[in-house]
């Protein structure tokens, strides 16, 4: 057994020896090796026709073939000369993904050296690579003009918008002067937004009281007077918060729709006769019951058709009214929802405006005592602040209403915002530089900007958002605040940037 077992492995042993002796003889059958060309640069995302914005970001290149990339080479890739903060290929892949932080410069300059990027067979990216991101000026066009018309603004709140006029206006003013629209139009101010709610001042037959409206008229003629803007729109009235009984209830809806139908026709025959100067904004916050995030399908479709029955019910009265520019808003004036769900209402005018609000974030803007929100910022305190919505998201949400409407050349204005006075001094210069950080992130979206006042206090509490005080016209409190958000929304001074603001920040603790 151990013979014939010796004897098959020397028989395998001569096989295998004359197996390669004939394979060194045939050249033929060599394996060939295909060369294979350096990577070639593809794209990089985000396009360069977009602008990166303040905060982190992460900009991925891809090449037409799998590449390799050493981490230890990442410190020279640099953003504005700045090391990146990570590179790396994930797994087999085409694609460089690269972290980095973005500073306040108009333009940002992503360098790749070359040699750094290795194809298959070694063979590395001999070019280096250069993109450049650029926040653009805005172009001149209708959206831009109205922008410059609007400027900042501010509420006449808590006045005409007073759900139930029992106990007086909200506000506390009995009398409407002319002082704090006289006091505003000196300041810089182009515009009072007059909120109104009109559905307490109807009888059942959904007329309007006709000294009501004559009261005001008088307050739209002494802001008129005074040189400003006046948007006057429908506050607090009988639909605002009905959106989701009415999207589930045809009776609701229809009951809604005649109400705001009627409503207009009778405020713009009122006011039919008034210049451009007058701005109709159909609606407030139209939302359903205590959903304020976001609507359903058939809310949002239901908002778009009221927004359809207003401006129709103006453009129908005739006169001036025939082509007066009219706001409209999204779901709860919300910007996110706006873009998401608002479709603009046929208007044979075409002088149509996106109306939104932002009280980002809701615990330091608007109810700091109940929350123990005191700060705000890149020096915010940790427990005392809200994560995720400091100056990188002021900055970018306000941008995101560039994009989808200035540049389209659709006009937008920020109805709504602002800072409620805190209870510490500590916590109001967070609140002035919140407040300053902003205006000038709304200058750079091109957007015109309302401050809410509903004359509340200095001394601070939760919804006291006092600036002017709405009798005599005088500062509540910081005198600096309105002439500072006033420079900031409108100022065209390049040197006036977000770096200069930043430091302006409380120091950290």
């Amino acid at each position: 057994m151990i013979m014939k077992l010796k004897n098959i492995i020397n028989t395998l042993s001569l096989a295998a020896v004359a197996f390669l002796a004939t394979g060194c003889q045939d050249t033929d059958a060599q394996i060939d090796i295909v060369e294979v060309d350096a990577p070639i640069l593809v794209s990089a995302a985000p396009s360069t026709d977009s602008p990166l914005l303040y905060g982190e970001a992460t900009i991925t290149v891809t090449f037409d073939k799998n590449i390799g990339f050493a981490t230890k080479n990442t410190s020279l890739i640099t953003l504005n000369g700045k090391p990146v903060k990570k590179a790396q290929v994930v797994g087999i892949s085409n694609t460089l993904t690269i972290t980095a932080d973005v500073d306040f410069n108009k333009t940002q300059a992503l360098h790749i050296p070359a040699g750094v990027i290795v194809g298959p067979q070694s063979k590395t990216y001999d070019q280096a690579i250069d993109y450049t991101w650029s926040v653009k000026e805005l172009g001149s066009n209708e959206a831009t003009a109205i922008t410059q018309k609007l400027g900042w603004g501010w509420n006449f709140g808590n006045h005409f918008d007073t759900s139930n006029t029992q106990w007086g206006y909200w506000d506390g003013i009995s009398q409407v002067t002319a002082a704090p629209f006289q006091k505003l139009a000196a300041a810089g101010a182009k515009t009072v937004r007059m909120p109104a709610t009109w559905t307490n001042h109807m009888d059942d037959s959904n007329v309007i009281s006709a000294a009501y409206l004559d009261e005001v008229a008088g307050a739209v003629d002494l802001a008129l007077a005074a040189g400003l803007n006046v948007i006057l729109n429908t506050h607090h009235d009988s639909f605002e918060t009905d959106l989701g009984n009415a999207a589930g209830n045809a009776e609701i809806a229809k009951k809604d729709s005649t109400i705001i139908a009627d409503l207009w026709k009778q405020v713009a025959t009122r006011f039919a006769n008034y210049g451009d100067q007058l701005i109709f904004e159909c609606f407030n916050e139209i939302h359903a019951g205590d959903n304020w995030g976001a609507g359903s399908d058939a809310e949002n479709a239901l908002l778009n058709a009221w927004n359809q029955y207003a401006v129709d019910a103006i453009r129908s009265t005739g006169g001036n009214n025939a082509t007066r520019w009219i706001a409209v808003a999204g779901y709860a004036a919300n910007i996110d929802q706006t873009i998401a769900h608002l479709v603009l209402p046929n208007d044979p005018a075409n002088r149509l405006i996106v109306a939104v609000h932002c009280y980002d974030p809701y615990n330091f803007c608007l109810a700091p005592v109940s929350s123990d929100t005191n700060s705000w910022g890149h020096n915010a305190e940790a427990g005392h602040s809200v994560d995720g919505a400091n100056e990188e998201y002021i900055l970018k949400q306000l941008y995101k209403l560039r994009t989808a409407y200035i540049e389209k050349g659709i006009p937008c204005y920020l109805g709504e915002y602002g800072c409620v006075w805190h209870t510490t001094e500590r916590a109001n210069a967070f609140r002035k530089y919140y407040l300053e950080f902003f205006c000038r992130a709304a200058n750079l979206a091109g957007i015109p900007m309302m401050v809410w006042d509903n004359n509340g206090k200095a001394t601070g509490g939760d919804e006291e958002n006092g600036y002017i005080n709405h009798a005599t016209g005088e500062y509540i409190g910081d005198p600096e605040i309105i002439p500072m958000m006033i420079k900031a929304c409108t100022s065209n001074d390049d040197t006036y940037w977000f770096d200069t603001i930043w430091s302006h920040s409380p120091a950290a603790e």
